[in-house]
């Protein structure tokens, strides 16, 4: 995910453009893997605009690392959704699967709107006056409200609470949001808060509120923490930025000092250890000589951390590759050395930057994201202009599972990309039969419990 969605730009430039996607539209085939879309839902291996926001101006384009949905937000400060929508993620009112944008009103109508990012199944925005605003699966308060519904005893979904319109969080004085799969930070004028699900100590509040539900199981279980709370370790830093993975989460101060949190996992954390931390530490190698510039970018994907330092050079750790060596401390992405990053987010297994008048993709891409066209590679281990999008301006790009979006700036003549409209009926696909699994029972151990 790019640094905490889109933030109040008070001090930079404003701008407005075109959005452009790459990859899925049909929502309902994301994490199956022998599943193919409708013939009606194609993926799109090239940068293609939305015919219903055929005249639309973007203002930030929002997503999220684990997210399987997209948030923009037009010039009018208003926010479009589209993507899966299974826990009602996307804030319209119903759980339908969307494959093309849709205004979100409900409790948004006539709000400004000024930046917003999105969880695996939740979203969060926040207004020009500081108030916050969730939509979407509150199983672990990850919406940040105060309470959620949540049982060690229950897995049935009429017992989950889902919020399909967009209500008003305990959060105000928001600058910035970033969310992770389960769990919501926010970026406030009196530090950073935390709310959701505790697991690997992601919260950063120095426990990961482990329990077990009975003395006679080896079930492990998280509390979850509906109320956002501030975080006491960052409370004496002014925080400039944060970025949320998966499980883990990034946070850039003004002495230049990156402090990261959660699950350790492949050195994501960038400690040169796998171990998790429950509350915010300083990564040593920017300290000193390397500390980081105030104007960083700082993003994170599922399992890996990036952030730019003096020149826009940027340093990568975790584990960037499937295949590849984990990098258990920051070192630099020589691929894009000398580049002037001006955009940088991660997702799934994927990432993109924007820099100069360039896009580039890289990563392990399933549903043709990367932009490369229908000619083009699919997945790539190394950073890739997007070819379509060659001498264009582009401001921002996020990443979410299955899509990448640019936002292209709006004097940029973009006529000659499709124009793809979701039809009006799909045919359904049938697909094929489960193959039966064999094999001795599972074993117990520590678990979780969704």
């Amino acid at each position: 995910m790019s640094d905490g969605g889109a933030t109040k730009k008070e001090e930079e430039e404003e701008y407005e453009g075109t959005l452009l996607f790459t990859g899925i539209t049909d929502f309902g085939i994301l994490g199956k893997v022998t599943a193919k879309p409708a013939l009606e839902l194609p993926n799109h291996p090239s940068p293609t605009r939305f015919k219903v926001l055929s005249g639309v101006k973007v203002k930030h384009v929002l997503g999220g690392t684990a997210a399987q949905h997209c948030l923009i937000i037009d010039s009018e400060d208003r926010v479009w959704s589209w993507g899966n929508n299974g826990k009602g993620q996307l804030g319209l009112g119903h759980t339908s699967h969307m494959s093309q944008p849709a205004l979100i009103e409900g409790g948004l109508k006539d709000k400004k709107v000024v930046g917003g990012a999105a969880g695996r199944f939740h979203s969060v925005v926040f207004l020009s006056d500081g108030t916050s605003y969730s939509f979407g699966l509150n199983k672990y308060g990850q919406l940040g409200l105060g309470s959620c519904k949540f049982s060690i005893l229950s897995k049935k979904k009429n017992q989950e609470e889902i919020h399909t319109d967009p209500v008003k969080n305990q959060v105000m004085n928001c600058t910035a949001v970033s969310c992770g799969t389960e769990f919501t930070l926010w970026l406030t004028t009196t530090g950073v808060l935390s709310a959701g699900c505790p697991e690997y100590g992601q919260l950063g509040h120095g426990t990961n509120n482990e329990y077990n539900s009975s003395e006679s199981s080896l079930k492990m279980y998280f509390q979850p923490q509906p109320a956002p709370k501030l975080i006491a370790a960052l409370a004496s830093k002014k925080i400039l930025k944060i970025a949320s993975g998966n499980n883990h989460s990034l946070a850039l101060d003004s002495d230049g000092h990156l402090h990261s949190w959660g699950f350790g996992g492949y050195g994501r954390l960038g400690h040169r250890e796998q171990k998790d931390e429950f509350s915010p530490r300083k990564i040593e190698m920017f300290e000193n000589r390397l500390a980081l510039p105030l104007d960083s970018k700082i993003a994170c994907g599922n399992m890996t951390s990036f952030a730019t330092i003096k020149g826009g050079q940027i340093y990568q750790w975790g584990k960037p590759k499937l295949s590849g060596d984990t990098i258990m401390y920051p070192k630099p992405l020589f691929e894009l050395s000398g580049w002037n990053i001006r955009s940088m987010a991660g997702g799934n297994g994927t990432f993109a930057v924007a820099s100069e008048k360039s896009a580039i993709t890289w990563g392990t891409a399933l549903y043709q994201e990367l932009g490369y066209g229908p000619k083009g590679k699919k997945s790539s281990a190394n950073p890739a202009k997007v070819e379509a999008l060659d001498d264009m301006l582009t401001h921002e790009v996020n990443c979410s599972a299955g899509n990448i979006l640019f936002l292209v700036d709006s004097k940029e003549d973009v006529s000659a990309f499709e124009e793809w409209e979701a039809p009006a009926t799909v045919t359904p696909v049938e697909e094929p039969p489960k193959k039966r699994k064999g094999g001795a029972k599972a074993g117990r151990g520590r678990k979780r419990v969704r």
